[in-house]
Parts: structure tokens; sequence; C-alpha cells
């Protein structure tokens, strides 16, 4: 069989021969590019619109999550967000049994309070309800006993949570 190959392919001229050799390369060339070239050019392609696609969608995720983390904590402290922290701590100093002596708020909205004399215990207990329940913290505390016992003179400088 490689006999009679060689035999036809020498009764060609070189002209004919190499216009031969030429059209079997591009033909070659063109089955590569058809069949494994350009197919694995697309799948790349498809392969990042894909991958867009996906993040694309994780970032609409991301952001309704965010939403919803925000929502949610805006809603959990939403009486007291809008309620001033000066009305937060006199309603609770009250409800706690604790006489402001002074209370004087400052640029930043933050709250300056005085209490000449209360029980210590009572004080602590009342600073927990005021940062658990209505986020409010204590920036600055000066407390200072009177006396005997546990009667405590205090002055705090208080803020609404990360302000």
């Amino acid at each position: 069989m490689m006999d009679a190959f060689l035999s036809r392919w020498q009764r060609f001229t070189v002209r004919e021969q190499t216009m031969l050799l030429v059209g079997g390369l591009l033909a070659l060339m063109c089955a590569v590019w058809f069949g494994a070239v350009q197919p694995a050019l697309d799948w790349r392609e498809r392969a990042h619109l894909a991958y867009m696609g996906a993040a694309g969608d994780y970032q609409i995720i991301a952001d309704g999550v965010a939403r919803l983390t925000a929502l949610n904590s805006t809603e959990a402290n939403a009486p007291d967000a809008r309620e001033p922290v000066r009305s937060v701590v006199a309603g609770s100093a009250s409800r706690a049994g604790i006489v402001l002596s002074r209370v004087l708020p400052d640029e930043a909205g933050r709250l300056n309070v005085w209490i000449d004399a209360t029980d210590g215990g009572q004080l602590m207990g009342w600073l927990e309800t005021l940062s658990g329940e209505h986020g409010i913290i204590i920036v600055r505390a000066g407390i200072e006993r009177t006396g005997e016992g546990s009667n405590v003179r205090a002055q705090l400088l208080l803020a609404r949570g990360g302000a």
C-alpha cells in the first residue's frame, strides 16, 4: 500500500506536490482549530460568563444579608434609637430609684450625669440595664464612696453605643 502511494506521489510534479502539501497542512490546521482550539475557547468563555453570573448573584445576596442585618439591628433598637439619650437615662434612673442631681448634654450627643447619693449595688444594676437593654455605654465614670456603708456619689459620661 505504501508502494502504491509513493508511486502515485512521484507521478505528481513538484508544483502539484507542493500544492497538495500546502492544502493538507491547511486542512490539518483547520481541523485542529475547529476541533480543539475553538471548543476550548468557547468553553473558557462560557466558564467566565458563569463565574461572572455567580459573582453577581453572590454580591446581590451579600447586599441583601447586610441590609437584613442592619434592618434587624435597627428594629431591635428602634424604640431607644429614636428616643434621646437624655430621656432614656432619666426614665431608667427613675424606674431604678436613682435620683439624678445634674444632667448636662455635650456637643457630641453624650450626656454628663451627676448622682449625689445612691446605693452602690443599685447604681451598678442601673448601669447594667442602660448597657444591656438600651445600648447606652459608659464612656467615663468617677465613683466614690460617701461615708459608711455602700452609699456612693458618681459622675458619669454616657453615650449611645458606637457614638
